[in-house]
């Protein structure tokens, strides 16, 4: 977020989160726990974590979800996760 005057507060989305400058990234779905709500994902490089997904559920193994914050916000497009 950018000051342009001491009225106008201004989002720049094209440098992460608004609120604490973050930003999401597209993750493999490796494997669902739907009584949790978590899944085992993986990036690009092979490093794994575990993900919230309530807000994008059903999720499948073999999706590509945006996560941000450790947390599943969208579906992403199968060319994403490059």
């Amino acid at each position: 977020m950018r000051v342009e005057d001491s009225t106008t507060l201004r989002c720049e989305p094209e440098h992460g989160c608004i609120t604490c400058g973050d930003e999401a990234w597209p993750l493999r779905v490796l494997r669902v726990d739907n009584d949790r709500e978590l899944a085992l994902c993986e990036n690009a490089e092979g490093e794994r974590t575990t993900v919230e997904i309530a807000l994008v559920a059903p999720v499948e193994p073999g999706d590509c979800i945006l996560v941000h914050a450790g947390t599943a916000i969208a579906h992403a497009p199968e060319g994403a996760l490059a």
